[in-house]
Formats: C-alpha cells, structure tokens, sequence
C-alpha cells in the first residue's frame, strides 16, 4: 500500500486522504450524531484533500435516509455488521478510522460490538471517548482499554478525564489527547436583536437546551422562579428540546408533563416555554444568541463532556451551572456561576445578581465568549487533523490484508417462529412442524419464556413486534396469577383455566421473567405492572425444590438491578441459595458432585443460581459449591470436547445409564448463561 505523501512545511496533504469516521449521523437526532458530523466537516475544512467516509451507526427498528457521504450503516445489534464494516475499510483507501465512542450506540453490553471492528480493521485508529466513568463497571472499563491497546490515540475533551484514563483505566498517558468539543464560530452580538423572533423582545430570557429526560434537572430552575418573577415580571424561561427518545419510548411524556403540572401549581406557567421540539444547528444558535442566560441544572456530577456548555459559552451567553465535571473546568475563574445540585433558592440568588446587575451579566457574557475562542470548529478540526496527520505518520507499514475468511458470529435474530407461534391471547405450548397446533393451548411456563426472549430481544431491535411480544406474555401472565400469588399453568385454546396449582418450577420461572421486566421492560407502565406482580408472588413462602429454587433466585437478582434497597428480596435469595447449598452438602461426593441424585433438564441453572446469589452477597463456600458443580456438568457433557446433553428419554441417574436421546435446547442456554457467570465471577478464562 503507497504510503502518504506529506508536505508538512505548508501542513496540506499532497494527495487524496480519506478518514472513515464512525459514530451515529444525521438524520439520526443525538449529540453524538451531532458531533460526528460536525467533526468530519470541521477536519475537511481544514484541508481540501480530506475525504470523509462516514460509517453510520443505526438505532435498532429505524431506517434513516442518509446523505451521500454515509458509506455503510451498521446494524446496532448485528455483530456481523461490525466486522463487514471492517472489511469494508480495510479494502478501501481510507487511511485512517475516527471512532467516536459512546457506550449506548454500540450493540451487546456496554456496546462491546465496537470491538469486534477494531479488532478486524488494519488501519490506524484514533478514538474519541465522549463518556469517562469514574466507577466504570468492569465490562466498561476492558472496553476502554481494549480501544487503547488497538487504537493509536483517545481523545478526550476535559483534563478530568484524562486523569480518569489513567488512574482508574490504567491507560497511558502518552496515547491520551485532550481536544476540546467544537462549537459554531458565532459573533458576540447584542442578545435583544435576536429575541424578537421569539416574540421576547425586551425581555430578560433564560434558556436550557437538550433532549429531555429526569436527570436534565429542569423543575430546579421552574422552582426557583416564583422568587425572581417579582423582581423581573418580564423573565421568560426557554425550555428546548424533544424529550429523550429513550425516556419517550419507555416513559411517554410524563416528565415533561411533570415539569408543565409544576409550573401551573408555582403559577408560573406564563413565564415557561416549553419548545417540544428537536431542534437543528442554525436554530440553536439563534436561541442561544437570542438568550441572556444559559442554566444548566444537571442533578449529578458524572458528566465528563457537555456540547451544549460548550455551545452557550461560545455564543456570549452567561452561563449558570451545576458543578458537574465539564463545568467545573470551563467554568473555572470566574467564566461561570456555580449552585449546589437540586438546589433552586441558591438558584435563584445567582440569578437574581446576574440580572439586577447589567455590567455584571455582561462581563460574564464576555468572559466566557472570550474563553470560547480556541474551542470553535475549524480551531477543533485542525487540532484533529494534525493529530490524524502524526498518527498516519507515525504508523507502521499495514500488514498485509488477510483474504476475506467467514465472519465468526452469530446469526441475525430471528422472530419469525415466536411470532407465529404467538396469538392475542399468548405463546401456544406446541407446534407441529412449524405450525402452530392448538389442541394443546398455553402454559405459564412458555410464556415465562417467551416474556425473557421478548423483553432480551427488544434490547437488541427496540422494534413494535417485541413490544407486542412483551404485551402480550404480560398480560398471559397476569390473568393466570391468583390474588394469593400462585399461577395456574394450563390454559386450553378457549381460554378455559386449568383450576390446579402450577408446578413450583412455573412458578420459579414466572418469577424469573417478572424480575427482568422490572429491570428492563420498555416502558414504566410494564415495569410497574411487573412489579405489583413479582411482589404478590415474591411475598409467599418460597418452598422450592432445586430448579425452583434456582428459578426464583435468577428472577430476585434481577428485581434487585433495577430495586437494590430490597432487604426483603436480598434475605430471599439468601435463604434459597442456603437451600441449594444444604441439597449440594448432602447430595456430593467425590464422584457425583449434584444437588440431586439424578441430573435431568436445565440442570446448568443450579450453580447459575449461586453465581447471582454470590454476586448479591459474596459468599466462598457458595462460590466454591457454584464452580465445583458447574465444573463437574461440563465433565459429564463435554465428554470429548463437545456438547452432548443429558437425554430427555430416561434422564441419568446417579449409578444407573445415561440418556442420549431427545436432547432439550434450553439445557444448551443455560449453559451459555452459566458459563457467562462464571466468567464473571472468576474471571478464569477457562
């Protein structure tokens, strides 16, 4: 491959150079779709020979008419995706990738598909982190640090975070780049001649700015008005944007709607605007230039980068912030004001001094402009095109491209046959061939399971027919709970009850897939539902056997994701690991290591079990009896090295033959999940 030619004296390319730039893009409505398409403008503009290819990331369920310039669309949950999207680049001329980085854009968790393309590209990286956690999760964490180890660079936009990188990531210092986040270029102007075109003139205004959602902490600055409008009768606040499609999807509008009740009952309703509205690059400069004031009233620290801070100090508007990470850097000596977090009467005193002090607000609007400066696009898109000239530089002859090989990965996701499977009423038990045969109608059982596979796959798809899905085996679950918290499990295809008590592994399981909808239905309203259902079923004595047990443990650990302050449901898991642990005492040997004298179905999810129960609350002799027994099912069905299950005809008794007929595919998923745990628990790469 012909190497670039530099004429580094004039700092121009002497020939073609196109970057592949990878993020979300527009249309897609998100910051970092945002940033990536200002960035690849901002670096072409520093340099005519620059050629942006931009490789777009799609949101699940969505399709997006992209310009031109969008070369390949990566599906977010499809894993192949991401490595045809390598070998897109590796085939083409582009000379470098420019990764923007953001844990929710990618698919798997924490977005470790991302990995997947830098591992296969052969072209120099240069990774942009737009999140530094300062307690990352240990899955975050290896993912930054795996971009370290194959990238070239990773720019990050605070000094914060470069000293997270290297204190909590353990990244060098050498590769880490601080770049501030571009803003426009706008003139310093007077803020009344661009408030007539939204019908303020004259007015005193306070704006916020960005896609709604809870932790925006807008109702402190409403709260903080009823103080200042006798002051400034005139004041109007600005609150602009669409609410976060995320909190939308799974909320509606109730906070926005919260935000409208609170300011009709402080009756300040008269000087709010709500603008519900996503709003593109040349209206966001108008309203910060039209704005005297930009309030950003986030209710945590953890936010390493903000656009819009950014955005607003260059625009010459004060700023009035929280003291999240970002701000307290740009806001440093006196370019900012500070109030403590939820706190609107400290609120209200800085903008009462603000605006009864003209000359005040206007040195604050021209600090921060003047601060501003070095942070305007083409400055930022030279920083980074200097950065990606060292790096191309720098870099070692490319080895040679390996010919295309299969795509190890799994297949795309498929619904088709839960679909069909699938009617308004819930999940048919069975089908002949692939048809569905009604004769033998529901059971709580593979509705459970159908409201598992529903509520994992609309992670993935975030599409209409999951959300169907989870509607629907809800609402199966639902009408055959009983008031006492038991289930009935069969239902005939007339909707007709089967009037005895289910079975304590359908119970176990309904639990199982209650707990998950508490942590990840995709609404509030589901999560709710789910929850009232958990808890009456939760509250009776749990008496289970071991898959019961081990049922209603999977099924706690996930309630207490999204409910950790639940002692109750901590004192439960508790006492059904105590139980399995006892079965396993009293069952094991040194040959037959079990809780059981026979292994039969879904056995890997004992000591799955006890992995979640030792995660909870750590504990060695359950972490010890969890690996042992695991260790001991993967002797029995990994004879020669791969996977032969326990047979349904017969089962395997302890001394007697072992089954190797009518195999059952969920003994392979908890495999999967167990193994997964394991990992987790251990980290042994085995």
């Amino acid at each position: 491959m012909k190497s670039a030619t530099w004429n580094l004296r004039h700092g121009r390319s002497a020939e073609n150079f196109p970057i592949a730039f990878v993020g979300t893009y527009p249309p897609r409505r998100c910051g970092i779709a945002t940033f990536t398409c200002d960035l690849a403008t901002a670096v072409a503009g520093a340099d005519a020979a620059i050629r942006p290819v931009i490789l777009a990331m799609d949101d699940a369920d969505s399709q997006h008419d992209y310009p031109k310039s969008v070369r390949f669309a990566i599906r977010q949950g499809i894993r192949g995706d991401y490595a045809r999207a390598a070998d897109f680049v590796n085939y083409s001329d582009v000379r470098l990738v420019s990764i923007q980085h953001e844990y929710g854009i990618y698919g798997d968790h924490d977005g470790a598909h991302i990995l997947d393309f830098a591992a296969r590209l052969r072209k120099p990286i240069v990774t942009t982190l737009h999140t530094v956690l300062k307690a990352p999760t240990d899955s975050q964490r290896s993912i930054i640090r795996k971009l370290a180890e194959r990238g070239s660079r990773l720019v990050v936009m605070s000094d914060l975070a470069t000293e997270l990188l290297k204190d909590i990531y353990g990244v060098s210092p050498e590769i880490i780049c601080t770049i501030p986040h571009g803003i426009p270029d706008l003139p310093l102007e007077e803020h009344d001649a661009h408030k007539a075109r939204f019908g303020v003139a004259g007015r005193p205004m306070l704006l916020s700015f960005g896609l709604l959602n809870e932790n925006k902490g807008i109702e402190t600055v409403i709260s903080a008005l009823p103080r200042l409008i006798p002051m400034f009768p005139d004041l109007v606040y600005f609150v602009v944007g669409a609410t976060h499609p995320d909190v939308k999807r799974r909320q509606g509008e109730a906070y926005r709607n919260s935000l409208h009740r609170l300011a009709e009952t402080l009756d300040v309703s008269d000087n709010v605007v709500f603008r519900n509205q996503f709003v593109e690059h040349e209206e966001l400069c108008e309203y910060l230039l039209a704005a005297d004031i930009y309030i950003i009233p986030y209710l945590n620290e953890a936010q390493i980068t903000s656009g819009t801070l950014a955005y607003a100090m260059g625009s010459g508007t004060a700023v009035v912030s929280t003291p999240f990470w970002h701000a307290q850097e740009l806001l440093a000596e006196g370019r900012g004001r500070f109030f403590g977090f939820g706190d609107s009467g400290e609120l209200s005193a800085v903008l009462e001094s603000l605006l009864s002090d003209e000359a005040e607000l206007r040195r604050a609007q021209r600090v921060a402009y003047e601060y501003a400066r070095g942070m305007t696009w083409p400055r930022t898109g030279e920083a980074y095109l200097k950065l990606f000239r060292s790096v191309v530089s720098d870099a070692i002859t490319p080895q040679p491209i390996p010919r295309p090989h299969r795509i190890k990965s799994l297949p795309e996701l498929r619904l088709d046959h839960l679909l069909r499977m699938t009617d308004d009423t819930g999940l048919l038990q069975h089908a002949t061939y692939s048809i569905p045969n009604r004769r033998h109608g529901y059971c709580v059982d593979d509705n459970a399971r159908g409201l598992l596979v529903a509520l994992l796959a609309h992670r993935i798809t975030n599409s209409s027919d999951t959300k169907r899905l989870v509607t629907t085996y809800l609402s199966y679950l639902h009408y055959s709970q009983l008031d006492d918290g038991r289930f009935y499990n069969f239902m005939d295809y007339s909707r007709q009850l089967e009037e005895k008590p289910a079975s304590e592994d359908c119970t176990g399981r309904a639990l199982w897939a209650l707990g998950t909808a508490v942590q990840h239905a995709p609404e509030e309203t589901f999560c709710t539902f789910a929850r009232e259902m958990f808890l009456k079923s939760m509250n009776r004595r749990l008496e289970f056997g071991p898959r019961g047990s081990a049922l209603s443990i999977l099924g706690l650990a996930a309630y207490l994701e999204a409910e950790p302050d639940d002692t109750t449901a901590r004192a439960k898991i508790a006492e059904l690991a105590r139980d399995l642990v006892a079965r396993y005492e009293k069952e094991a040997d040194d040959e037959w290591r079990w809780y059981e004298p026979i292994l039969h179905y879904d056995n890997a999810l004992l000591p799955l079990a006890l992995f979640k129960a030792h995660e909870v609350a750590p504990d060695e002799t359950m972490l010890r009896i969890a690996c042992e027994s695991l260790g001991f099912l993967e002797k029995v069905c990994f004879p020669s090295g791969q996977l032969e299950l326990i047979g349904n005809m017969g089962w395997y008794p302890r001394g007697g033959a072992r089954a190797v007929t009518d195999e059952q595919p969920i003994d392979a998923t908890a495999f999967v999940l167990a193994f997964r745990d394991a990992y987790l628990a251990t980290h042994d790469d085995h």
